[in-house]
């Protein structure tokens, strides 16, 4: 079984951090994975130290002097790709939870299937006690990214005859998802630019550059929704899920907008 690195983004002191990390730890070991754990302290809470503290035989601990995600988003995946060591990263939010069967399923995924270079999960929607009988993806979820191009053409609503994008809507669930590193020399690394909303921008990305992605439908990991979560944060007055997103969401559909458009243009030319 291949190696992989779980890059755990915190900021809050929160009751359940402590618990995740027990949880996220139990399932690692349960896959038999040889993995690298890193909590990212993205200039938040200085005592988060002393609420993990009895991990530390398992885990890297990193405190960030800068704020890479402004509250808005998980800024160890900005500031703290450089501590990655691992073939597999899986950026992980601070209070969310994986199944004892998450690691085990993505990384037989990935091992068993080279040309794919993103693995993403259904999970359970669930209240901070992890109590869910929900699915975050609906059944009827479309999930053929067997043609990357076609999976963008489906994001952003892009439709013969017109052949232009007319809407942007993430596909991915960032902490179900398991990715190659190998992604960061072929595509780059994600952009702060964007936000809360970079991880659809990264998404975006790999599928506009021809990279496959594969969608598991099996729950396998728990989206905690708690007074804690990232979306609940007010940055300059605004809130964060609602305005903010909205806002880096409109500047990625611009962005695409034009390099569909370029591409467009290129293989017209080019057919002539």
């Amino acid at each position: 079984m291949s190696n992989i690195t779980i890059l755990q983004n915190t900021f809050h002191r929160n009751p359940y951090l402590r618990e995740t990390v027990c949880l996220n730890l139990l399932a690692l070991k349960q896959a038999k994975a040889n993995f690298q754990y890193i909590v990212f302290n993205d200039h938040g809470d200085e005592e988060i130290w002393n609420d993990i503290r009895e991990f530390k035989n398992d885990i890297e601990y990193f405190y960030s002097p800068i704020n890479y995600g402004r509250r808005m988003g998980r800024g160890g995946w900005l500031g703290g790709l450089h501590l990655v060591k691992h073939e597999y990263l899986h950026v992980a939010d601070q209070d969310d939870v994986m199944t004892p069967l998450f690691y085990k399923t993505v990384i037989t995924y990935l091992d068993n299937s080279p040309d794919v270079y993103v693995v993403f999960t259904n999970g359970f929607l669930s209240d901070d006690k992890l109590r869910s009988d929900t699915a975050i993806i609906s059944p009827g979820y479309w999930n053929d990214y067997k043609n990357p191009i076609e999976s963008f053409k489906v994001w952003y609503g892009i439709k013969q005859p017109e052949n232009k994008v007319t809407q942007a809507n993430n596909g991915v669930l960032g902490p179900g998802t398991v990715y190659r590193t190998d992604l960061h020399k072929l595509v780059g690394t994600p952009d702060g630019e964007y936000g809360g909303a970079y991880d659809f921008e990264y998404w975006s990305r790999i599928l506009f550059n021809g990279y496959k992605m594969e969608y598991i439908p099996q729950l396998l990991w728990y989206y905690r929704q708690s007074n804690y979560s990232a979306g609940n944060e007010i940055i300059d007055g605004k809130p964060n899920r609602g305005y903010w997103q909205q806002q880096n969401i409109e500047k990625i559909k611009q962005k695409y907008a034009k390099l569909w458009k370029e591409k467009i243009d290129t293989e017209t030319h080019s057919n002539t």
